[in-house]
C-alpha cells in the first residue's frame, strides 16, 4: 500500500508517496538506458554522489520544464505510480522573493503539456541537458559573501573532496536566494568556481522562470534544506537550513558558532583548492598578477625606473567601502604610508565592488601582501592573498551595553568573519579601535558616561557598529607596518612578542619553530564579560522604546 505524505521545502510542499524509490535514488541502469542521447554517469566502483550522503540534500530524477509547467518524463518505464506532486509557494512578507514558483504535478493529476509536449512523449529526449546534474544550493544570509562562504562553500568543498564528480562537465550550480532584492554576484561565481562544476553558474530564479522551449534534467538536486518527519500525519517537511552540511560539521562551523578553537583543515583545504583550480584554468594567472602589481605602483606615482624587482614590493590594501562602515579618513591613512616608500611599501585603496569580473577580483586580491579594513564580509576575498600575507581586522569600538559586543570585537577567539583564516597559511591579526573612531556625540567632551550613552541611543541607527562609519588613526597602520611588514622574522615567539607589544591580537599565524612551519594562535583575554544574548535583549528594548 502506498502512503501519501506532505513535504515542505521552505514552503515547498510535496504530496509524497513514502515508498518512492525514485525521489532520492537513481533509476536502475536498465531504465536509464531507455533515455538517449542523455550522457549518464557511470556509477560502477563509485561511492556515490555527495548529495546522497549529506542529510540536507535531496534530488528529483528525470524532470522537465516547458512554458511554465514542471512535469515528470513518463517515457521512463515504471514511473507513473511512484512520483510526488511538488509545489513551491514563497513565504509571506516583503523580504522573500515571490518571483520563484516551482510546482510539479503527480502523474495521475497531470494536465496536457504545452508546446505540443506530453509527459510521456519521446520528443522529450531532445530537451535533456547535456549536464546530468543540476544542483540548487541554499543557506541563510547567502546574499552576504562571508555567510555564503562559510555556510555553503566550505561544506560543499569538503563533500566534493570526498565524493568528486567524474568530470567538471557533470555538474551545474544554481544559488537559491530567499531575499527578493538579492542577486548572484561575481563573488558567488568566483567561490563556486573553486569547486568542480561546468562554469555555467546562475541563480535559482533563472531555472524556474517561464521558458518557451523545453528543458529536462536527469537529476535536479536541492542542498541546504532540513527535513523532519511526522509519522502520525504521514508528513515530511523540508525547511530552509542555516547551512549546507559537512562530513564533520563540528569542524567547519564549530568556530563560527563559538565552538572549540581546535585544529580545522577545512579552511586551508578550500583556500588551496580555490587558488590551485584558478591557476590550472589560467596558466598565465601569476604573470597577470605581477603585471597588475606593476600597474598599482605606476598609478600610485612610482616611476617605472624606481620599481626594480616587482616581487620586493609590499602592497597594503585598505578596504574602501562605499556603503556602511565607511573608512572616513582613509586618504589620510594612505598618505601615512608614503613614509615607507624607500622600504618599498605602498598603501592603496581596495574596493571589491569596483571589480567588473571574477578575474578582476582575483587579480585585485592576489596582488596584495596585506589586506586591512573594518570587520565585515569584504574580508572573504582575503583568502586569495599569497602565502604568509597579513589580514588585519580593525574591530569596532562597542561599549559593553551595545549590540554586538559579545562577538564582533572578540580577542579571545576568532571573530565570526575571521574564522575563515583559522589554520591557514595566512597571518590573521586584529586591532580594537577606541572611542575616537566613532564620529558621533562629540559635541561635548565634558559628558559623563550616562550622558554619552543617552546620546548614542538617540542616534542608534547611526551608532550600531554594523551601520556606523569609522575613523582610524594613521598610527595604527604605521605601527603595523613597522612591527610586522618590515620585520623579516617569522619565528613564532618573535611574532607573538611583536603582537603583544603593539596591541594586536594574533588570531592565526603561520610561523616557524626551528625547521618546522605550522599555524599557531595567540589570543588575548576575553574583552567583554557581557554575552551577546544580553546585548541583543537590550537592543530589542531600545528599539521598542524608540517605537
Amino acid at each position: 500500500m502506498m502512503v501519501i505524505g506532505v513535504l515542505t521545502l521552505c514552503n515547498l510542499t510535496v504530496l509524497y508517496f513514502l515508498h518512492n524509490e525514485y525521489l532520492y535514488s537513481g533509476l536502475p541502469s536498465a531504465i536509464e538506458n531507455d533515455i538517449s542521447p542523455i550522457r549518464h554517469y557511470n556509477s560502477s566502483n563509485h561511492q556515490g554522489h555527495f548529495w546522497e550522503h549529506e542529510p540536507k540534500c535531496f534530488h528529483i530524477d528525470y524532470i522537465c520544464h516547458a512554458n511554465g509547467e514542471w512535469f515528470y518524463d513518463l517515457s521512463i518505464k515504471r514511473r507513473q505510480y511512484s512520483l510526488p506532486s511538488i509545489t513551491y509557494e514563497s513565504s509571506e512578507g516583503g523580504e522573500f522573493d515571490h518571483r520563484i514558483h516551482f510546482s510539479v504535478l503527480s502523474p495521475p493529476l497531470l494536465s496536457g503539456m504545452k508546446a505540443g509536449l506530453q509527459a510521456g512523449d519521446d520528443n522529450l529526449k531532445q530537451c535533456y541537458s547535456q549536464t546530468p546534474y543540476h544542483v540548487v544550493i541554499q543557506s541563510v544570509f547567502n546574499d552576504m559573501m562571508g555567510e555564503f562562504y562559510i555556510r555553503s562553500i566550505l561544506g560543499l568543498n569538503q563533500w566534493m573532496r570526498k565524493f568528486p564528480p567524474q568530470s567538471d562537465e557533470d555538474l551545474q550550480f544554481y544559488v537559491h536566494f530567499n531575499k527578493n532584492d538579492a542577486s548572484i554576484l561575481d563573488g558567488h561565481r568566483m567561490f563556486l568556481g573553486g569547486l568542480p562544476q561546468n562554469g555555467k553558474i546562475d541563480d535559482f530564479l533563472s531555472l524556474v522562470q517561464d521558458k518557451s522551449s523545453c528543458q529536462c534534467f536527469q537529476k535536479l538536486v536541492f542542498c541546504g534544506y532540513s527535513v523532519s518527519v511526522d509519522q502520525e500525519e504521514n508528513k515530511l517537511t523540508f525547511e530552509v537550513a542555516e547551512n549546507i552540511g559537512h562530513p564533520h560539521p563540528e569542524a567547519t562551523l564549530g568556530l563560527y558558532s563559538g565552538g572549540p578553537k581546535g585544529s580545522n583543515p577545512s579552511y586551508q583545504d578550500f583556500r588551496q583548492d580555490l587558488l590551485t583550480r584558478y591557476a590550472e584554468k589560467d596558466p598565465m594567472l601569476h604573470q597577470k598578477v605581477r603585471e597588475y602589481r606593476l600597474q598599482i605602483l605606476l598609478r600610485q606615482g612610482v616611476a617605472l625606473d624606481n620599481v626594480g624587482d616587482i616581487d620586493e614590493w609590499k602592497i597594503v590594501g585598505l578596504a574602501d567601502r562605499k556603503y556602511r562602515r565607511i573608512w572616513l579618513d582613509i586618504d589620510e591613512s594612505t598618505r601615512a604610508c608614503d613614509s615607507f616608500l624607500l622600504e618599498k611599501v605602498i598603501c592603496v585603496k581596495v574596493n571589491v565592488e569596483e571589480a567588473d569580473s571574477v578575474e578582476e577580483q582575483l587579480l585585485m586580491h592576489m596582488s596584495l601582501n596585506v589586506f586591512m579594513g573594518i570587520h565585515g564580509s569584504q574580508f572573504t576575498n582575503a583568502v586569495l592573498l599569497p602565502q604568509q600575507s597579513f589580514v588585519v581586522e580593525l574591530l569596532p569600538w562597542i561599549p559593553d551595553y551595545a549590540w554586538g559586543v559579545g562577538w564582533a570585537v572578540r580577542t579571545d577567539h576568532p571573530t565570526p568573519m575571521g574564522t575563515i583564516f583559522h589554520d591557514t597559511d595566512l597571518h590573521h591579526l586584529g586591532f580594537v579601535l577606541d572611542r575616537g573612531s566613532v564620529p558621533l556625540c562629540n559635541e561635548n567632551r565634558t559628558w559623563d558616561e550616562e550622558q554619552e550613552k543617552k546620546c548614542f541611543q538617540e542616534h542608534n541607527n547611526e551608532f550600531r557598529w554594523d551601520r556606523r562609519n569609522f575613523n582610524v588613526r594613521p598610527s595604527i597602520i604605521t605601527k603595523f607596518i613597522s612591527s610586522f611588514l618590515l620585520v623579516n622574522n617569522t619565528h613564532c615567539d618573535s611574532i607573538q612578542t611583536r603582537a603583544s607589544e603593539s596591541g594586536f591580537v594574533l588570531y592565526n599565524t603561520f610561523c616557524s619553530r626551528g625547521n618546522e612551519t605550522s599555524t599557531e594562535h595567540y589570543y588575548m583575554k576575553e574583552t567583554f564579560e557581557e554575552d551577546d544574548e544580553e546585548a541583543e535583549e537590550e537592543e530589542e528594548d531600545e528599539e521598542e522604546a524608540e517605537e
